[in-house]
């Protein structure tokens, strides 16, 4: 139900006076771009428009379409083709809770372009571990006072 919603939308779109002010490349790819989105909204467990929520649009603008095999410069517009479509489906009344979700993109948008390197691909996020290291020798870090080894290194081998 939500990619025919989403088709449906898509066309009008594509053949409306907002779609005019894109720039080139956007205009090229917007499109395929739009069904992307709707289509990891999709894979995401949604069956409905009416259950997009904020965070589900920030989740696939920030997981899913940077990862698209796309151009950079097509990629570097994801966020003003999804601003211009919301748009369009708020002005023209064909669904106005899309005026929340542009709003929504327009607040990360600034993070996924920052998240974009030169060449297309995403940066990657540095892990960091929630825990030391504890050496046989240590003390257990239960609090025991007793050495690692004596203490809980046995429970967990």
């Amino acid at each position: 139900m939500l990619q025919d919603q989403a088709e449906s939308f898509i066309a009008d779109y594509a053949a409306s006076e907002h779609f005019m002010f894109l720039s080139g490349p956007a205009k090229e790819g917007a499109e395929g771009l739009l069904a992307a989105f709707f289509r990891a909204l999709t894979d995401r467990g949604l069956r409905d428009l009416q259950d997009v929520k904020g965070k589900d649009v920030e989740a696939v603008l920030m997981e899913s379409m940077g990862r698209l095999d796309v151009p950079v410069a097509l990629k570097r517009c994801v966020p003003d083709i999804l601003e211009g479509c919301f748009a369009y489906l708020k002005d023209t009344g064909r669904f106005p809770p899309a005026g929340a979700w542009r709003m929504c993109v327009e607040t990360v948008k600034p993070k996924f372009l920052a998240g974009l390197r030169e060449d297309g691909t995403l940066r990657g996020t540095t892990f960091k571990k929630q825990y030391t290291d504890v050496g046989r020798n240590d003390p257990c870090p239960c609090g025991s006072g007793q050495k690692f080894k004596k203490c809980c290194m046995p429970l967990i081998q």
